[in-house]
């Protein structure tokens, strides 16, 4: 449910989406898509370092809490998330319920993850915004893992 490592997969996706979206640049778009995951991979690895666990029953709980808002028209932007998620989920040729309940429990996991990683370094390190403290995350991760994130960039075509 955790994926703790670079994905072409999920790059490609997220590059191709940006461009289609928001009109950038292949170039562009690959230089979001990889900064956006590297954070992402950064600030699992730190949580799964420190022993942050997230289990299924907690990422289920995060899926039909956005589920229950935007239904509620809770959240900002309500109308287009909602056709943002029916366009995904007719593209993906599931039900709603899959799409909550199972396609979207990584992500929810990755959320709770994150959630708890922001009160575990703000408990650890008062001082610091949890912005000062992401960005330290990335740094040692990205110089501690340099080999790993090399070999992604070429993977995908990055220099």
């Amino acid at each position: 449910m955790i994926n703790s490592e670079f994905s072409i997969e999920e790059h490609v996706k997220y590059a191709e989406r940006l461009q289609d979206e928001r009109g950038l640049t292949k170039e562009d778009a690959d230089e979001e898509a990889f900064r956006v995951q590297l954070n992402e991979v950064a600030v699992i690895n730190r949580a799964i370092d420190v022993g942050i666990n997230v289990s299924e029953e907690e990422a289920f709980q995060k899926s039909q809490e956005t589920r229950e808002d935007l239904e509620n028209e809770e959240a900002e932007n309500v109308k287009e998330v909602l056709i943002g998620i029916q366009e995904e989920i007719e593209q993906l040729g599931i039900s709603e319920d899959d799409y909550w309940n199972e396609y979207m429990l990584s992500s929810y996991a990755h959320a709770v993850m994150r959630e708890k990683l922001m009160e575990y370094e703000q408990n650890e390190n008062p001082m610091k915004n949890w912005n000062e403290l992401q960005q330290e995350i990335i740094e040692e991760f990205t110089v501690s893992q340099s080999q790993q994130i090399n070999e992604f960039k070429r993977e995908i075509g990055m220099r």
